[in-house]
């Protein structure tokens, strides 16, 4: 298994933009205040709880990594395109070089992109849109 220290910083910034983005990409896919709040609210709780509880060190060192690794001028199109190959190169870093954590990988960020999509009843067929393409992303 896997932890920070098998990583360059370039592909755990990656690991991490791609489970972060996940997140923001759902929770920017309805842009209500309201329901935004909530998602937000709803991943910070998410990987705070992760960051102790989760399943392998690797999830439990990505989910208690700070900040999002994402700029708050980035538009909805930079997010989007910029998380979905974060995590298509997540993948080919974890595939390489730590094989045993893809599917933890995998289950946290889908994982993650349900908790925010759940936290608002706003927005639902767009924000399962995105968790469509996440999973996508995770298997190409």
């Amino acid at each position: 298994m896997a932890d920070r220290s098998d990583f360059t910083d370039d592909e755990w910034n990656t690991l991490h933009r791609g489970l972060t983005g996940s997140g923001m990409l759902v929770s920017i896919s309805e842009r209500g205040f309201t329901s935004t709040f909530k998602e937000t609210g709803a991943m910070a709780k998410f990987l705070a709880t992760q960051s102790k509880e989760g399943h392998s060190q690797l999830a439990r060192e990505l989910a208690g990594t700070h900040g999002s690794g994402w700029k708050v001028s980035s538009s909805p199109d930079d997010l989007r395109d910029g998380a979905l190959a974060a995590l298509r190169e997540a993948i080919t870093i974890l595939t390489a070089k730590d094989p045993e954590d893809l599917a933890d990988y995998r289950e946290l960020v889908l994982d993650l992109a349900q908790r925010v999509s759940d936290a608002a009843p706003e927005g639902k067929d767009m924000e399962q849109g995105a968790i469509d393409d996440i999973r996508r992303a995770l298997t190409s």
